[in-house]
């Protein structure tokens, strides 16, 4: 899981994304990084992730339910379990975008923003 986040937040950075939300229904995992916990981590990705808010940019990270989360859990199954190797899609797969927005519906339904953007 950390190192899926680090690795999403790197690769909208070089994209040139730098205002980016990153939700997760891992609540223990946005609490170390929204409480800056994640900087004297052992886990070395949680310290890159700590570094990555400390540059020029705004991330906000936000818990979300489980059940307001299948979109990623669907996408997980689809994609080959190499797990030192990032995937992504040029195109979403055809049952995604139901999910998506489903997802999203539910999310702004039930929205807990409990982080501000790090600094």
């Amino acid at each position: 899981m950390y190192k899926a986040i680090y690795e999403g937040l790197n690769l909208a950075w070089k994209k040139g994304f730098h205002k980016v939300v990153t939700e997760s229904d891992n609540a223990l995992l946005i609490d170390i990084i929204g409480n800056g916990y994640a900087a004297d981590n052992n886990l070395s990705e949680l310290r890159l992730i700590h570094d990555l808010c400390k540059q020029d940019c705004q991330l906000k990270f936000r818990h979300v339910l489980r059940e307001h989360n299948r979109l990623v859990d669907c996408i997980v199954k689809v994609v080959p379990s190499d797990l030192n190797r990032l995937s992504g899609f040029e195109d979403s797969p055809d049952h995604a975008q139901s999910l998506f927005e489903e997802d999203a519906h539910r999310a702004m339904v039930n929205i807990r923003s409990h982080h501000p953007y790090c600094s």
